[in-house]
């Protein structure tokens, strides 16, 4: 069930760099406590439950994931009866993809508010995203029966069905999700998977157009549309929703590829132009690959504690990174070293870096909690 960018479910996170180099994580983790010392549980619980609930809030909002687990964990412990504490710090723990966790948190919501709608489909997002499908879909017969009307309900319900592969009882919950919440752009998105696994490629088009016209900037949602409109020999207004795609984002080698092959006989100039722009992207592949085995000599390093070398190691697959996407992974692991190596104002410059570019990483921010608790 979990989708990046769709509001109903609780996004999975995929944090870069799970090569071997974060094998170091764990290790560097326990280095740095051990280094550092932990929080004191004076410090813990030194703020009101209510504070820590606020705070947590605006973290989550400001898409800082990790520190907002650090803080509502805390809440959690001040205030174990508290629904609102226990849901939120729920939401935050699914987005960084512990399911299990998510899930035993909202079966504690349900016993403290077992006649709240909401809650059940909560129960039902964590719990399909876990993997319990049957027992999401019995949540969302609990939510229905408890609020008939409520069309999150109807949707999560819809796409659970799907899952299972029950298209044609999907349909119909589609359908009055869809009357419930008109302007929902994901009723449709989600109905016309099921629909084109029926091959009704006419109406899967019909509500893909309607999906791009409420979120008009949903890349996958045109290259989608532009699918089913091959798969009709529309073929002009496919290359239309192609090009809107990478308008929307030129880096897209799902759109470049699917045009550069539509073009091959009719504009045979441009298509050799789009290969071009592939093998650029390949190109930045490589710089990706000899970062990642950068890091993996500094883990090795790391292994022996030759801590100068590891540095030396992480520091320059930094530098060979740049911008790709382990870039926020590698701040991390060289400003752990750092810490390992005494080097504590180096390390929390490389860890606020790393926070800064990608704010889920919860051993990056669970370090620097640690440093300024010392």
């Amino acid at each position: 069930m979990q989708d990046e960018g769709n509001p109903v479910v609780h996004p999975a996170t995929r944090r870069a760099g799970k090569d071997n180099c974060s094998r170091v994580l764990a290790l560097m983790v326990v280095c740095c406590a051990l280094n550092l010392g932990s929080i004191s549980a004076a410090a813990q619980g030194a703020t009101p439950s209510s504070e820590l609930l606020d705070q947590g809030r605006k973290l989550l909002e400001a898409g800082k994931l990790a520190e907002a687990e650090l803080v509502l964990d805390r809440a959690e412990k001040l205030a174990p009866s508290d629904s609102v504490i226990l849901n939120l710090d729920a939401q935050v723990k699914g987005r960084l993809g512990e399911y299990a966790s998510a899930v035993d948190l909202l079966k504690r919501v349900i016993q403290l508010i077992p006649h709240d709608a909401q809650a059940h489909v909560d129960l039902a997002i964590a719990l399909a995203d876990s993997g319990d499908l049957n027992s999401a879909l019995a949540e969302t017969v609990t939510a229905i029966s408890i609020a008939p009307a409520l069309a999150i309900a109807h949707l999560n319900r819809a796409r659970i069905l799907s899952d299972m592969n029950q298209d044609r009882e999907a349909r119909d919950e589609f359908a009055r999700a869809a009357r419930l919440a008109p302007g929902n752009p994901d009723c449709y998105f989600y109905w016309s998977f099921g629909e084109r696994a029926q091959g009704n490629f006419t109406k899967e088009t019909e509500l893909l157009r309607k999906v791009v016209k409420l979120q008009p900037g949903n890349v996958k949602a045109h290259i989608t549309l532009a699918d089913s409109l091959l798969d009709q020999n529309q073929t002009a207004e496919a290359v239309a929703e192609l090009r809107i795609a990478m308008a929307i984002d030129p880096d897209s080698a799902h759109a470049i590829y699917k045009l550069s092959r539509v073009l091959r006989t009719t504009d045979p100039e441009e298509s050799k132009r789009l290969r071009a722009q592939l093998e650029r992207l390949k190109a930045q592949n490589s710089v990706l690959d000899q970062a990642k085995a950068l890091a993996n000599e500094a883990f090795h390093a790391f292994t022996v504690q030759d801590w100068r070398e590891s540095i030396r190691l992480f520091s320059e697959a930094v530098e060979t990174c740049g911008d790709c996407e382990i870039e926020s992974a590698l701040h991390r692991d060289l400003g752990l070293t750092l810490c390992r190596n005494g080097q504590i104002e180096r390390g929390t410059e490389e860890l606020r870096k790393a926070l800064a570019l990608n704010p889920e990483d919860r051993d990056a921010a669970k370090a620097l909690e640690m440093i300024h608790a010392r």
